[in-house]
């Protein structure tokens, strides 16, 4: 069998057993080693590997995504090749998320605890959920009542662990979604799911995740809680990823009119997932408004009040999946669309995720000839790539320069040059290599057409104009590195709004918090799921026209 040496700096070196004929991309992502947005399709540019020995043919496509003496020197593509025999390979440093957001906006709990009265006998302890004996648990647990609320995102996970006595968070763990290796949006993890064990294998990967945080959160806690002590978990997430961990088919939401298998609230015991927790542990995943509005989305209403707000209030998860809820006079109505991972650093030719070395923000100084750019990196070191912010921080900057056209097309300034592959790319940092390309502006503006088109289609809905908005909440990770003005210079959102924007942090994580302690909360989170007005705007007559409109800067 093929053997793969895998060399990473400041990493002890490894060896891989690979069957022959595998994709070198496949080999490397299956051990953990490697993610990529179009799972090895060859599409984004993001397995690169430096092959050590004799390199093999360059295949086609390669050259859009290596300079001429980087072809030369080995690298390639890691999806576009098979292992025939031994082979050592280089691979760049690791990225590390920077700044996973866990707090949320969280407003006060409404009812009585979800498990407000607890036996203090010795023997066997009744467990009550809702007023009802459910399960018998032995011990006492009247001190010792824990839970967590757990927030299952496309790129990162939460966890938080709470004392179910006093509401108190005791500790937190987060870490990245493990499926990523088999892609970085939903619907690449749907065409997974659907081919022979890959529904098992995205199951496996968010289980063993969520395994590592409930393990990190044991072992890392002030009040020395075991998994004997955990009694309740509630989990908000799109409606793809409890698909994926519930091991239900997701394939229905892959395809037109996007039906999901599963509906409403989901209840599982941790026992069945093999989750480790007391015996007594029910797993509640809140429900989804439609597929592509999940429980995550349910949980941010809920945490942010918007179905009491006489305001009108829009609510903007941005992500891969940029879902948005406008809320007027109570009245809820959501859309989602398909932003596509450019915004989290993918598809983008020095894009990265939030690490250190990525850049957040972007500024020029100087006039017109003499116009440089001044970046911020997360971490203060060297900078590495883009990461979201600082993509669209850099495209509002050229924009208030005009050095990027109303149409996405680079003009002709000093700080435009020629690529080696004969396209146009703007150099923020000639030492570091990192560039804004043509293709870049592109994918930024399929990004913003989705999610700007989705904003005009919801106000023309509701008929609100956006000086009729009176407050805008941006919730998710995305908001962490992000400044308002690159949200409005970029044209993601009307700007308009700009004044109007407050970030909300993690309020997937916040709303199943509140799930988590009362059951109150839960009913009134699948009430609000059933009364949502969802907008399906791919089936509405005309909407192109206004999604090709929303891409113009």
């Amino acid at each position: 069998m093929p053997r793969i040496s895998v060399c990473r700096a400041g990493q002890k070196p490894q060896t891989l057993d690979c069957p022959p004929g595998q994709s070198l991309y496949r080999a490397l992502a299956d051990a953990g080693l490697m993610d990529a947005p179009c799972n090895g399709m060859g599409k984004c540019g993001k397995c690169r590997v430096h092959i050590l020995e004799s390199s093999p043919a360059v295949q086609m496509g390669e050259d859009g995504f290596f300079t001429q003496d980087e072809l030369l020197c080995g690298w390639r593509l890691a999806c576009l090749h098979t292992v025939a025999g031994d082979v050592t390979v280089e691979l760049a440093a690791q990225e590390k998320v920077s700044g996973i957001v866990s707090g949320g906006l969280l407003r006060p709990c409404v009812g009585p605890p979800l498990l407000s009265k607890r036996p203090t006998l010795q023997g066997d302890t009744e467990v009550l959920r809702a007023g009802q004996v459910v399960c018998t648990e032995p011990g006492d647990t009247s001190k010792r009542l824990y839970g967590a609320a757990i927030d299952i995102g496309t790129t990162t996970v939460v966890a938080t662990l709470v004392d179910l006595r006093t509401g108190e968070e005791v500790a937190s763990a987060s870490c990245v979604n493990s499926q990523k290796a088999f892609g970085q949006d939903v619907m690449t993890r749907i065409q997974h799911a659907a081919q022979p064990g890959g529904a098992n294998a995205l199951q496996g990967a968010i289980l063993q995740d969520l395994r590592d945080l409930l393990g990190h959160l044991y072992a890392h806690n002030p009040a020395g809680v075991g998994p004997a002590d955990l009694y309740e978990m509630t989990i908000g997430a799109n409606n793809t990823m409890i698909h994926l961990l519930l091991h239900a088919d997701p394939a229905g939401m892959g395809r037109t009119p996007y039906h999901p298998s599963l509906h409403g609230a989901q209840t599982r015991t941790a026992a069945q997932l093999g989750l480790p927790a007391a015996d007594a542990c029910q797993v509640y995943c809140l429900p989804a408004v439609s597929a592509f509005v999940g429980g995550d989305i349910t949980a941010g209403v809920l945490a942010c009040a918007l179905e009491k707000n006489d305001k009108t209030v829009l609510f903007i998860d941005i992500g891969t999946n940029g879902e948005m809820v406008l809320s007027r006079g109570s009245h809820l109505c959501a859309c989602s669309c398909a932003a596509g991972p450019a915004l989290e650093g993918m598809n983008i030719r020095c894009g990265m995720r939030a690490a250190d070395g990525a850049v957040e923000d972007v500024e020029l100084s100087g006039q017109d000839g003499d116009l440089r750019a001044r970046l911020t990196v997360i971490g203060d070191a060297a900078p590495r790539g883009l990461c979201g912010s600082g993509l669209l921080s850099a495209i509002a900057r050229l924009r208030g320069q005009g050095v990027i056209h109303p149409s996405g097309r680079l003009i002709s300034h000093p700080l435009v040059q020629t690529g080696p592959d004969g396209k146009k790319r703007v150099v923020l940092d000639a030492a570091h290599g990192i560039v804004l390309t043509q293709n870049d502006i592109r994918q930024v503006q399929l990004a913003k057409g989705a999610i700007l088109s989705g904003i005009q289609t919801m106000m023309r809905f509701s008929g609100v104009t956006p000086y009729g908005i009176d407050e805008v909440l941006v919730a998710g990770q995305f908001g962490a590195h992000l400044k308002v003005e690159s949200l409005t210079g970029a044209g993601i959102i009307p700007a308009e709004l700009g004044p109007k924007v407050r970030y909300v942090g993690n309020t997937s994580k916040s709303g199943a918090l509140l799930c988590l302690l009362s059951q109150d909360e839960r009913k009134r989170a699948e009430e609000i799921a059933g009364r949502v007005d969802y907008i399906e705007l791919s089936s509405l007559e005309g909407y192109e026209k206004v999604f090709v409109k929303a891409m113009q800067f």
